[in-house]
């Protein structure tokens, strides 16, 4: 095996190869990051922990003989520290079970590591690729996964409130943590295969999203295919390959959760209520003790948004382009979840509508779509609102 590259190429790529590789691991064979050259010259670099595979590529090799070697992810950091062009070369064998020596040669400089054979028992079966789901735009699909990541939990136990799923029948991904449900429409994506029975959906654990930022251009429009097969989930991109375990199990029926009967709206403007929004969720991380919401209120035709910690308080007039809450509907919800909304949030008039104080608030943009559970506010607001708007009023 042997290719000269770059320095910059090879470190990109070794940084993104990788990205799963547990260096800890018990299993010498999952501590390497394993470099093959292809017949035509094309470089591949792989990793795996047995959850994920990544495998990225690169035509940018040049004086290559084919071959794959495998060198510990620490000897790799050897690698990165050099600078200029590169050569790498070893005459370890892929029919024979050894360990022989890899030099590594920059300008006048030759480094020596131990290399080792490919082990192909941890290597998925790359033949058996399962069902074309859809197709994505890769900044696409990065967005939205580091986006609805949010609404996913990394700390509940329940394995549907970790995952994104691709819910073709109602062209959406989906993901929710219990408190809030975040969605993004596939409407402008390729759809090949739906299907209505929810064991079969395509879900994605949450323990991707370092990975997607890692091996994903968020420049880049070149197509992302999705794969899904009995084990796993393959994502094949221009310069990419990402295997993911497949999550078992039906996903939440999220339509009944949606079901929220209209009887206010508003359309604020969306840098507006985001500013009120992110000043309010500071006021009430700095009260560590009583984590106050943020009660929406309505006077005049005028929306309203109060915060009243043990030590601060605020009171905003929020610009709106369309009001309709009764004067006597105070309505609470927790300040952080509503800065994520708007900080996402795909439209600069999304529409709000929810029912009453015990109902979820709906906001809609173009793609995006999100759902917020009321906190219990527990305190009679029309006092402080009432004094208030005698202030404004004076």
């Amino acid at each position: 095996m042997k290719f000269t590259m770059d320095a910059k190429e090879l470190k990109k790529l070794m940084d993104k190869g990788i990205t799963v590789i547990n260096k800890k691991c018990a299993v010498p064979a999952l501590t390497r990051l394993y470099f093959q050259v292809e017949e035509n010259g094309i470089v591949k670099m792989f990793g795996t922990n047995m959850d994920h595979y990544v495998e990225v590529r690169s035509s940018s090799a040049y004086d290559t003989c084919p071959g794959v070697i495998g060198i510990d992810v620490d000897d790799v950091k050897i690698i990165s520290k050099m600078n200029g062009i590169i050569s790498i070369e070893s005459n370890i064998l892929e029919d024979r079970n050894e360990v022989g020596k890899v030099n590594i040669k920059c300008g006048k400089k030759t480094v020596s590591v131990l290399g080792y054979q490919k082990d192909n028992d941890i290597i998925p079966d790359m033949n058996n690729i399962g069902s074309k789901i859809m197709s994505v735009k890769e900044n696409w699909l990065l967005e939205t996964i580091v986006n609805l990541s949010l609404y996913t939990s990394y700390s509940s136990s329940i394995k549907m409130m970790q995952v994104f799923n691709f819910n073709m029948k109602k062209n959406r991904i989906e993901a929710l943590d219990g408190y809030r449900i975040g969605m993004r429409s596939l409407e402008n994506q390729t759809i090949y295969e739906t299907t209505e029975n929810p064991f079969e959906t395509v879900k994605i654990h949450n323990m991707c999203v370092p990975v997607f930022k890692k091996l994903m251009d968020k420049k880049s429009e070149k197509n992302v295919i999705i794969y899904q097969s009995k084990k796993n989930i393959r994502l094949d991109g221009n310069d990419f390959t990402y295997i993911i375990r497949r999550v078992d199990g039906a996903y939440y029926k999220v339509d009944q959760l949606l079901k929220v009967p209209e009887e206010f709206r508003f359309i604020p403007d969306r840098e507006n209520i985001l500013d009120a929004m992110k000043y309010d969720a500071e006021l009430a991380k700095m009260d560590r003790v009583n984590k106050k919401p943020v009660v929406f209120h309505s006077a005049n035709g005028k929306l309203y948004s109060y915060i009243h910690t043990e030590k601060y308080e605020a009171f905003d007039e929020l610009e709106t382009f369309e009001n309709n809450m009764s004067d006597n509907l105070y309505v609470g919800f927790d300040s952080r979840y509503l800065a994520d909304v708007f900080s996402i949030v795909d439209s600069d008039k999304p529409v709000c509508f929810g029912r009453n104080a015990k109902y979820p608030l709906i906001i809609n943009g173009n793609e995006y779509s999100f759902l917020i559970l009321p906190v219990n506010i527990g305190t009679d607001y029309n006092k402080e609102f009432s004094e208030r708007n005698k202030e404004e009023i004076a």
